[in-house]
């Protein structure tokens, strides 16, 4: 009895021994290593959108070329309803005041006439080329340049002319519910103010702010 336990007290005492020596021959305990994927860098752009309302509304004021009566400062109110993504109707008011004529001009005197110059007009518009306006890295505004045309009155002259009105503009969507808008009219009438019959072109080049609602 005692031989077997003393055998078996040195072949475990063995097998330890050749466990120690295998641990201190190369098996090395290696530390995985944590790989850390940097994170992305999110950049957030602001874009400005049109509400649903489909009214705008808002005024406007530039310069009036009054063909025979110089350039005068112009004023006025708009309202446009938008049928669909690229096609609106506008509705335009303006006034603005004559100044004198090259007959008054050269032979310094004053014609007694009414100065007083006001129009409005119904235009369908089309939006020709919409798009976007890159403001800096973290602003980008849709924007839309557009045509517009129709027919109105011009009182002029103490007398009503039936005007044909062509332009184009340019649309910046501010906000949700802001644009600003730059545009381009030109008021063709026929007129004999000087005792001439001829079509005269008012060219308008106006700014203005407009509301969704």
């Amino acid at each position: 009895m005692a031989n077997r336990f003393q055998q078996f007290l040195l072949g475990t005492l063995s097998a330890l021994a050749l466990n120690a020596a295998a641990q201190d021959d190369g098996n090395v305990e290696i530390n995985p290593i944590i790989v850390v994927e940097p994170t992305p860098e999110v950049r957030e752009v602001y874009e400005a959108k049109i509400d649903s309302e489909f009214l705008e509304v808002g005024f406007f004021t530039g310069i009036l070329s009054i063909e025979d009566f110089g350039s005068s400062q112009v004023t006025g109110l708009k309202a446009s309803f938008h049928a669909t993504e690229d096609f609106f109707l506008q509705v335009n008011y303006g006034m603005a005041e004559a100044g004198e004529n090259a007959q008054e001009s050269a032979n310094d005197i004053r014609f007694f006439l009414d100065r007083d110059f006001q129009y409005y007009d119904l235009l369908v518009g089309y939006n020709l080329f919409p798009g976007e306006t890159f403001i800096n890295q973290g602003l980008t505004l849709n924007s839309a340049f557009y045509l517009v045309a129709g027919a109105g009155n011009t009182d002029f002259a103490a007398d009503n002319h039936f005007t044909i009105t062509l332009g184009s503009g340019y649309r910046i969507i501010l906000k949700d519910w802001l644009t600003f808008n730059l545009d381009m009219r030109d008021h063709s009438f026929e007129s004999e103010i000087n005792g001439v019959a001829k079509r005269t072109h008012n060219l308008e080049f106006s700014a203005g702010l407009t509301a969704f609602f």
